[in-house]
């Protein structure tokens, strides 16, 4: 087991400092001013992400402007057509509303009482989570969302890191000494993606530990700005190295827990494990996003993890 170095973290804006318009607004879709407002850690977003206890119940409010990322509020509005589009089950947050004044975008989900799992992980929510992941799979395999975004359509924002990496004049500062002396195979390998991403399922496209909770009756898998039509493997393999920094199983016995609803060719696994790990080295070498802070320490973390499970696949 490695030391837990704690679940993702951003730097979140307390709910106090949103909006008075987007506070009225989630008021209204609670039944009246919150009683209790919860503002909750966890994630990257820099937007403000709060349980409020209103006369009606309690919703979950996610609500972010461009002035703190220019790029969180589309994600807020992807999620939102997710989120309404996906089919009703207790694995999934019920979305009740969405303010968008074209700066602030804001989501109201119903409030899941559960819990994100613990950190180091314990084996009893390892075991519920990565069975929940495979049911999951097994739910979405043929994707109920077959008009949404094809997932190779989607990495090709992402991956093609090492092909970065490798253009440059000499490797950058601080890159694994490992992967420097085999850039140009790692370059050759990761451009197989398009194809390993292909699939019939719709997968998560983001799945950690502060994007799961932990129900009494299952487990919930919230924030779906991600998600894709493809390869189920492709969760696996993304969230493999968190799990890893959070005191969980290594990346080989994550995989081997996971039931897939297709065939897999293991192939398939090593080249996305490939473009998986060169997106996180590559974009962990560049400056900080403007209001996430700590994501590019997170990623250079998950990148170290994914390309020591690179290595040992390989045998390079």
């Amino acid at each position: 087991m490695t030391t837990p170095a704690g679940p993702a973290a951003g730097v979140h804006l307390p709910w106090a400092e949103v909006p008075a318009a987007v506070r009225t607004w989630a008021a209204e879709v609670g039944g009246g001013a919150p009683r209790v407002v919860r503002d909750l850690t966890g994630g990257f977003s820099p937007g403000a992400t709060s349980v409020l206890e209103c006369a009606g119940g309690a919703i979950f409010v996610k609500a972010v402007g461009a002035d703190l990322n220019p790029e969180s509020p589309h994600m807020h509005r992807r999620e939102a057509v997710v989120s309404a589009a996906l089919p009703r089950s207790p694995r999934f947050p019920r979305l009740l509303a969405t303010y968008d004044d074209g700066d602030w975008v804001a989501l109201a989900f119903e409030a899941v009482d559960g819990h994100p799992p613990r950190h180091p992980w314990e084996a009893d929510e390892m075991a519920r989570v990565t069975d929940a992941l495979s049911s999951l799979h097994r739910e979405l395999t043929p994707s109920p969302l077959p008009s949404l975004e094809p997932l190779a359509d989607l990495a090709r924002r992402l991956f093609g890191g090492w092909a970065e990496l490798a253009a440059m004049e000499a490797p950058p500062p601080g890159l694994d000494a490992w992967a420097g002396a085999h850039l140009e195979r790692l370059a050759d390998l990761e451009s197989g993606w398009p194809a390993a991403c292909e699939g019939p399922t719709l997968v998560h496209g983001d799945v950690r530990a502060d994007n799961v909770l932990l129900a009494a009756d299952g487990v919930v898998f919230v924030d779906w700005p991600h998600a894709a039509v493809g390869s189920p493997v492709f969760d696996v393999v993304g969230w493999a190295s968190s799990v890893v920094l959070e005191g969980g199983p290594p990346p080989e016995e994550l995989l081997a827990r996971h039931v897939a609803p297709v065939p897999i060719d293991p192939e398939v696994v090593t080249v996305l494990l490939a473009a998986v790990a060169g997106f996180f080295v590559e974009r962990s070498l560049r400056p900080p996003p403007p209001g996430l802070p700590t994501l590019r320490p997170f990623q250079a973390a998950q990148g170290a993890v994914a390309v020591a499970w690179l290595r040992r696949r390989t045998g390079w």
